[in-house]
């Protein structure tokens, strides 16, 4: 087995980890009647959104990849903030 089989297989296996955990996190952002769980799982699906760029990028390298999971780390932060001034109206 060469190295990049074992690599196909890897990301095959982390892809379809993060797609069903994206899944669990879709039914269960439309099951839930909590705003609150509802700004935590909105983060979690953009987070697994961002996984599954990732195991993408791997074997479609372009030059822009690095910037992309870079920014989305950042927005990604800053959203949680937005969430929890938002659900917590303002307050410090």
């Amino acid at each position: 087995m060469e190295p990049k089989d074992l690599l196909n297989i890897l990301v095959g296996i982390a892809a379809a980890i993060v797609v069903i955990a994206l899944f669990t996190v879709l039914w269960r952002a439309v099951s839930t009647h909590n705003d609150a769980r509802r700004a935590v799982l909105s983060d979690m699906v953009f987070m697994a959104m961002a996984g599954l760029f990732l195991c993408y990028s791997i074997f479609h390298r372009t030059s822009i990849t690095y910037e992309v999971a870079l920014f989305a780390g950042l927005f990604g932060a800053l959203s949680t903030i937005a969430y929890a001034r938002i659900i917590s109206r303002g307050r410090r």
